[in-house]
């Protein structure tokens, strides 16, 4: 039995048990919390909604191993092998492409396996909750289909239809598994008359995977949970799945903005080649036109199919996305996680420029060299399995979990919260939602910074909060400052509609919402926050293992807690006052937040913490931070 286990077989075994240690004790940061939560619930996640990875992952959920958070993640483990299986089968079709020594096939087919599995990118998202691995499965499963019917010289009328209804299921997954359709295109013109002939059965067979969606028009019915906007009616839907909630980056109106005009082009290629260098390196570039140089000698038409997705991935996609200069968002939410594709497909190339080097020293009769560097090649990419754990191993990052933990537990008996944004609400709704953790808390949460309009799925089922705290729902907000018991993760500025008729007051790293003419005096606040300050976990910011910056924002949020408590502590003798700036952001918006601290042995401890996590946490330390942004985040 075990003389029939491959190369590849060990090598998935081995990443896929490195990939399991590396996944986060419950959930992970960004959309982490809020994907799993839609998942348990079987409701909407943001738009567009993703669907199947929502139905998939509610599916995962019943494995009875493992907490819900981390039930889910296992689906981007298991497609990240997938997809590493993948570019082994695709890679092997090349190199039998090229030559006909069966030797020296196999190892040649797994060395893209193993360079993609330790790339940075690669490996971050194969371990997060989130659909980019699944998304990558079905890309490179329709670029195999592809490229077999290349390889058999026709067009089966199989493979045309099961690409038809992959394409129509991938809208509800990512909508860049969309521009693989460019690709097949060119095989469809090529064989134009099977083409045709199909094409019908085609389109109806991309209705049925399209169908998929419905799911979002029939849980909006219920009132399931969903992340941020219903697809009660057809508008709605339509705007759902177009991802119109997010203006002028929806869909349609990105690409259309993008690609008409050559504007962004220089960054476009400059981030490219970024994303290309700090995955491989530099040195791979030669190798990728070597193996394109020798596609375009063995079979011009494979050659161009490859080329056209490696373009529509690489090029196309950062007109897109990455057509300015890099800032920390688009470096972590667009080119760390859209460019999975692109990277498999450079790995794959990259490798066939490598087999070709490898036959040049082959055919100079170097024997020695020939039979060991196949090994090497191998084994060397394993280097940067150290580089990984430092990094993107989180199976010891509590801080998501703990971060919103702690939040409730400080936050007042019957208190409505209230969160803006993504972070704080998708950990808030984890841990109420799904830890049942706090249930006499009604959690708000309001999508843009600048308006009040709150969505209540933490405050649900609604019957119970209406009893709990009756003010809130007879729209009487005031009364419920007056008893301090409207808090928030949001500190406010200028922008905010209630800047000018509420009082701020920290409570460690939330802020009480009091009226303006709330005259409660500072001791009560500075006990307080002495009080609560036993429900904090700090260890969890001085001890992760991972440069993800999500997870360091949420330390920078927990850190200002160290601030407050330096400021609550009065000391008798009052000789030395500092004034801390520890302003906060909140995408464009900045809210000032300064606090009056008295230094002295009693806080001197607090104010030495502080330090402590924001160093640690600071996110010029990120493995993607290129050096012209290294200035600007510390």
């Amino acid at each position: 039995m075990f003389s029939k286990i491959k190369l590849i077989h060990l090598i998935l075994i081995f990443f896929s048990f490195i990939y399991l240690i590396s996944l986060y004790p419950v959930f992970s940061t960004g959309d982490g919390g809020g994907l799993a939560v839609s998942a348990y619930m079987l409701g909407i996640a943001h738009p567009p909604g993703y669907p199947f990875y929502t139905e998939l992952g509610k599916l995962f959920s019943f494995i009875p191993v493992g907490n819900i958070g981390s039930r889910i993640a296992l689906i981007s483990v298991l497609f990240s092998i997938l997809s590493l299986y993948m570019v082994y089968l695709i890679t092997k079709i090349f190199i039998i492409k090229i030559t006909n020594d069966e030797q020296y096939i196999e190892i040649f087919s797994v060395i893209p396996v193993v360079f993609l599995a330790v790339s940075y990118s690669y490996y971050f998202n194969s371990v997060v909750i989130k659909f980019y691995t699944l998304n990558l499965f079905l890309i490179i499963i329709l670029f195999y289909i592809g490229l077999k019917s290349l390889i058999e010289r026709n067009l089966n009328y199989k493979y045309m239809l099961t690409a038809s209804f992959l394409l129509g299921l991938g809208t509800s997954i990512h909508h860049t598994s969309l521009l693989i359709s460019l690709p097949l295109l060119f095989v469809g013109f090529i064989y134009f008359k099977n083409f045709v002939k199909w094409l019908l059965p085609a389109v109806l067979f991309f209705i049925l995977g399209f169908l998929v969606n419905l799911h979002l028009y029939i849980r909006s019915q219920v009132d399931a949970f969903t992340a941020a906007h219903k697809a009660e009616n057809f508008e709605k839907f339509v705007a759902m799945i177009l991802r119109k909630f997010y203006g002028s980056g929806s869909s349609l109106d990105a690409p259309v903005s993008a690609l008409g005009t050559g504007e962004g082009l220089y960054y476009s290629l400059k981030n490219i080649l970024y994303l290309f260098n700090i995955n491989f390196s530099f040195a791979f570039i030669f190798f990728l036109l070597l193996g394109f140089i020798t596609l375009f000698r063995k079979d011009k038409k494979i050659f161009l199919y490859t080329l056209i997705a490696f373009i529509m991935y690489s090029l196309i996609l950062a007109k897109i996305t990455l057509s300015e200069p890099f800032t920390i968002g688009m470096l972590y939410v667009g080119a760390n996680q859209y460019f999975l594709p692109a990277l498999a497909f450079f790995s794959i190339i990259s490798s066939l420029g490598i087999y070709y080097g490898f036959i040049f020293i082959k055919n100079q009769k170097m024997e020695f060299t020939y039979k060991i560097v196949p090994k090497i090649l191998v084994v060397f990419p394993l280097v940067f399995l150290i580089g990984r754990l430092n990094e993107t191993n989180n199976f010891n990052n509590w801080v998501p979990y703990y971060h919103g933990k702690d939040l409730l537990a400080i936050t007042p008996i019957s208190s409505i919260f209230s969160t803006y944004g993504d972070n704080h609400t998708f950990e808030l709704w984890y841990v109420k939602i799904l830890g049942r953790f706090r249930d006499d808390i009604c959690h708000l949460t309001s999508h843009y910074y600048n308006n009040t309009n709150w969505r209540i799925e933490g405050c649900k089922p609604k019957d119970i909060y209406k009893n709990n705290i009756p003010e809130f729902f007879q729209g009487n907000v005031q009364s419920i400052m007056e008893k301090k018991r409207f808090l928030s993760s949001v500190n406010l500025a200028p922008e905010h509609p209630f800047y000018n008729f509420v009082k701020i007051k920290p409570l460690l790293y939330a802020f009480f919402w009091l009226k303006k003419d709330d005259n409660t005096p500072e001791e009560w606040f500075d006990n307080l926050n002495i009080s609560k300050f036993k429900f904090l976990t700090p260890e969890v910011c001085l001890n992760h293992n991972t440069d993800d910056i999500f997870t360091f924002e949420m330390c920078k949020f927990f850190s200002n807690s160290y601030l407050v408590m330096a400021s609550s502590i009065k000391p008798a003798i009052r000789l030395n006052e500092l004034v801390v700036d520890a302003d906060i952001s909140y995408g464009s918006f900045k809210a000032p937040f300064k606090l009056t601290i008295y230094v002295s042995p009693q806080n001197q401890s607090f104010l030495e913490m502080f330090k402590a996590i924001r160093a640690y946490n600071d996110y010029s330390q990120s493995y993607l931070i290129p050096e012209e942004l290294e200035n600007i985040v510390k």
